[in-house]
């Protein structure tokens, strides 16, 4: 079995778009990235293997704004228009907060990590306002158990 590279935000992501009633990723035609086809895979197989990164990883090096780096920008976030240095910030904090130092984790085994120590995502989106972090953490927490069930059903039958 291979493994798959990802961000920890969006391993996050997933998970928080699974929590607010989403069961199958489609694809985004307009950025070309893969995100779809690894949130697809991961909903579907709790036992693959992932490899965290705050680099490019397997969803985003086919989007349109890669170039080696996200060359995509940001004007949301206060003090950052670089997606690719926000989204290394983050990805900094996932690993560091979570203390996740594994060379692969089973997506079923990140997600216990990170749900077991969800409140961790306030200091993750630090930049973010009160109520959008609320939202993602809420969503992320509902996708996850929901996940982690799932990932009981598919694993017992494994």
């Amino acid at each position: 079995m291979t493994s798959i590279t990802i961000k920890p935000h969006h391993f996050i992501d997933i998970l928080k778009l699974y929590g607010s009633g989403l069961t199958l990723f489609v694809p985004d035609e307009a950025m070309g990235h893969d995100f779809y086809r690894i949130g697809n895979l991961i909903l579907e197989r709790p036992e693959l293997p992932l490899r965290l990164t705050i680099e490019g990883d397997d969803i985003c090096k086919p989007c349109r704004f890669y170039k080696n780096r996200c060359m995509d920008s940001v004007s949301h976030i206060s003090g950052f228009t670089e997606k690719d240095t926000y989204n290394r910030l983050l990805d900094t904090r996932i690993i560091t907060l979570f203390e996740l130092s594994a060379p692969t984790y089973t997506a079923a085994e990140l997600c216990e990590i990170l749900f077991r120590n969800s409140a961790l995502i306030f200091d993750v989106w630090q930049e973010e306002n009160e109520e959008t972090t609320k939202t993602r953490h809420r969503l992320f927490s509902v996708g996850a158990q929901r996940y982690l069930e799932h990932a009981e059903r598919i694993l017992e039958n494994f």
